[in-house]
């Protein structure tokens, strides 16, 4: 760049600052992670006992279990049949909406 024509110099400069915001910082989520009993279970509507409303399950949500095989802990893929009354959960939650579900099937 030579300084012949400043107006594109300053569009440079200003491209180049924007091209280094961090913008992985605009797009992330206000999520906690929630544990707690299962308290009650249908149509993608869970009560867990450390909530008092009760939190939708979205369709995209990831379901997981944890077990406990001897010594060692894994995690394995499950299935919204695998939660029931009792059991012990770990949810992902952004407002009322559960991204992921946790089945701790070590916790029996």
């Amino acid at each position: 760049m030579n300084n012949k024509n400043p107006v594109l110099f300053q569009i440079f400069i200003i491209t180049i600052f924007c091209l280094l915001l961090p913008f992985h910082s605009f797009s992330q989520t206000q999520h906690v992670y929630i544990n707690g009993k299962v308290i009650a279970f249908s149509n993608n509507v869970i009560k867990i006992d450390s909530v008092k409303e009760p939190l939708y399950i979205s369709g995209t949500a990831r379901i997981v279990k944890h077990v406990k095989k001897q010594d060692s802990f894994y995690e394995e893929r499950a299935s919204l049949r695998e939660i029931n009354t009792g059991k012990s959960v770990t949810l992902k939650v952004t407002g009322n909406i559960v991204s992921e579900v946790i089945i701790e099937e070590y916790k029996k």
